[in-house]
């Protein structure tokens, strides 16, 4: 049975509370068909990976296991609306050492393993809305502070920044209540 899956990090639960409030404030910006991210599924990915068979998801582990795990964190400050994925996110610019070792590696494997390849460079970001288009406030991206200045969003947070402990592998399902991601594997940072 092929399964979906991708690698990436949870936000803590108060990062998340602070990711629900952001939706809140933005959510009057978006189109009305705009769907929100769940409190569940909010996630900083790593890598995609497609569509895995239980032979790759094996070799996944094992390869992961043996990859360089270092702790990092990565600061998220601006939000954009990619019109191409439809998504609206919550986005950083600088990638530590740490960060973009870790996603080249899982890239190397990725494409060791015949799996899914990501067309565009690693950027980090949490999804906060999916099928959003742009508005006239968020056509370009902007910086939590601009948005602040700009009476769009409250000051509660200017920036997010993720230090996490665990590296996760996600799946992803499509259940009644639509999407959701359930970890299967997680292996500490170092």
């Amino acid at each position: 049975m092929l399964q979906r899956l991708f690698l990436g990090f949870a936000p803590t639960s108060i990062q998340r509370q602070q990711l629900l409030q952001l939706q809140q404030s933005l959510r009057s910006q978006l189109a009305p068909n705009a769907k929100a991210v769940t409190q569940n599924n909010l996630h900083l990915t790593l890598a995609f990976l497609g569509l895995v068979n239980p032979t790759q998801v094996a070799q996944l582990l094992d390869g992961v296991d043996k990859l360089a795990k270092p702790q990092f964190s990565v600061t998220l400050n601006s939000i954009a609306v990619w019109p191409k994925a439809q998504v609206c996110c919550l986005k950083g610019e600088s990638i530590s050492p740490e960060l973009a070792l870790l996603a080249s590696q899982a890239q190397d494997l990725a494409q060791k393993l015949q799996l899914h390849l990501s067309e565009h460079p690693f950027r980090p970001h949490i999804s906060l809305f999916r099928k959003a288009k742009p508005s006239a406030t968020l056509a370009s991206e902007l910086t939590l502070k601009e948005l602040v200045q700009q009476k769009v969003i409250q000051a509660s947070m200017l920036e997010l920044t993720l230090a996490p402990e665990q590296l996760h592998l996600y799946l992803s399902t499509n259940g009644g209540r639509g999407v959701e991601y359930q970890i299967l594997h997680s292996w500490p940072l170092a």
